[in-house]
């Protein structure tokens, strides 16, 4: 375990506190003595547990303690890390400044697999109490970090094991086998969790790890909008972990069965189950799209649901190297849409498939109200550009110069019954076909700004979509 001990009286550290802590068993602990040194400390090290003393100085500079410096500290650990727990002690004058702090603090599964609150506080006096429950802290990580992860070819860092020993630890497994399934473009990881005991597998389930931000928005989306769909169409949500995870927090979802395939797979392999899937999957989808507005807005409106100006801007230079167009003069254009709810991430990776060809959505964390035919062009286009396919699926330039024909279109596919049925697809969902194109431009966009995306295919999309509209 690495334990940081935030505490201004440095000769007390040295004495009494870094030998009690080495004899419990901790790995490395680190000391600061003002919030500025512990600050920098939280953001270069991997820490695992923290132990406050809320009268600290401001920096070096500032040498006076104060108990709004230890205040601030803990609200700065808990918005950015908070996966890490906190040990804070107090004296008879710090009780009253916590209670604010205190009062409607989390609980999570914590490493001995039973519900508790990140923070703990104790009386600074009662050292024995307080090494008790560190040494009880580290011999429960050290007991979570014993379960046995198997993850060929999936590479996972210390917090994300971490909260895969947790979800194990739960569950009473001793044991998991972990297999990536996203190979996606975003930090998020996606990953299929096989959990194992005495008697071999027992538990299938997939995991989403990503900042708490990106997993609390995963969970408003399930619940707001996902748990509405038809039932077998999603797994069953089971809980979120983030205990001595840092910045990083995962949620796990149950499955009925083990999906061994999605719907690349399944699209390489036969087209004709590949379009009995997508019709599957256009019924599951119907309560989404037969709930729509009708709405104003920009061609930039739409874009920015799918690549915000933060990114656009960054992509001027490539931009202006498109012939004969104005991004600026065709972003102002105001157009009617059909506005509901999407995915609006619904690649072939996030379409698991049955045994009996049924289609499970998954990864929620962009699911938003957007553009009615954003998942139709999302599931048209993402074979041309998803890194897991990409290579399989490379036309000549011309096919996506001509996107807007639906005749050329379909002649020159691959899959030409996959194309007519997507095209006749997005006819039923859309307000004109304007709306059509202007989606079709702002997922080229966002290509831009992915490494290894084909960026030419991009900008034969963009052109084609401003020449057509």
């Amino acid at each position: 375990m690495n334990i940081l001990h935030v505490e201004d009286d440095k000769s007390w550290f040295d004495r009494i506190i870094h030998p009690a802590l080495l004899e419990a068993g901790a790995e490395h602990v680190f000391h600061a003595e003002n919030l500025e040194l512990a600050s920098s400390i939280l953001e270069s090290e991997s820490i695992d547990y923290v132990i406050l003393d809320l009268a600290i100085p401001l920096n070096n500079e500032t040498p006076t303690p104060e108990l709004a410096n230890g205040l601030n500290l803990a609200s700065y650990i808990r918005l950015n890390f908070a996966g890490i727990p906190i040990l804070i002690l107090t004296g008879q004058s710090t009780e009253e400044a916590l209670e604010r702090f205190v009062e409607d603090l989390p609980v999570t599964t914590f490493w001995d697999g039973k519900p508790k609150h990140i923070v703990k506080v104790k009386k600074k006096h009662q050292l024995d109490v307080v090494m008790d429950t560190l040494s009880s802290a580290i011999q429960e990580l050290n007991a979570i970090s014993a379960i046995e992860l198997s993850h060929n070819g999936c590479e996972l860092d210390k917090f994300e094991k971490r909260i895969i020993q947790l979800f194990s630890k739960h569950n009473n497994a001793i044991g998991a086998e972990v297999e990536s399934i996203s190979g996606g473009l975003s930090s998020s990881r996606v990953l299929r969790v096989t959990l194992i005991n005495n008697n071999g597998p027992f538990h299938f389930a997939l995991a989403k790890i990503d900042t708490h931000d990106a997993i609390d928005t995963e969970d408003y989306n399930f619940r707001v909008h996902i748990n509405k769909l038809p039932v077998g169409s999603f797994p069953t949500l089971l809980d979120m972990y983030y205990a001595g995870c840092g910045n990083k927090k995962g949620i796990f979802y149950q499955f009925a069965a083990n999906y061994e395939s999605d719907y690349f797979n399944e699209l390489v392999k036969s087209e004709k189950v590949a379009l009995d899937i997508l019709q599957r999957l256009k019924l599951i989808l119907n309560y989404w799209t037969l709930n729509y507005q009708v709405k104003q807005c920009t061609v930039k409106e739409i874009r920015e649901k799918l690549c915000a100006d933060n990114k656009f801007n960054g992509l001027e230079e490539i931009l202006k190297s498109i012939e004969s167009v104005n991004i600026d003069d065709f972003e102002r254009n105001q157009i009617s849409v059909n506005s509901c709810v999407q995915h609006s991430d619904l690649h072939g990776k996030n379409i698991l498939i049955s045994e009996t060809q049924q289609p499970i959505i998954i990864d929620y964390g962009d699911v938003n109200e957007a553009s009615s035919v954003l998942d139709i062009v999302t599931l048209e286009l993402s074979p041309y550009f998803h890194p897991s396919i990409r290579e399989q699926f490379s036309p000549p330039i011309e096919f996506f110069s001509n996107w807007f024909d639906d005749e050329y279109h379909i002649k020159h596919s691959s899959t030409p019954e996959i194309a007519t049925f997507l095209r006749n697809w997005k006819s039923e969902c859309y307000f004109m076909n304007r709306q059509y194109i202007v989606t079709v431009y702002a997922y080229a966009v966002r290509q831009l700004t992915y490494e290894g995306t084909n960026k030419e295919y991009a900008k034969a999309l963009i052109k084609s979509a401003i020449d057509n509209f």
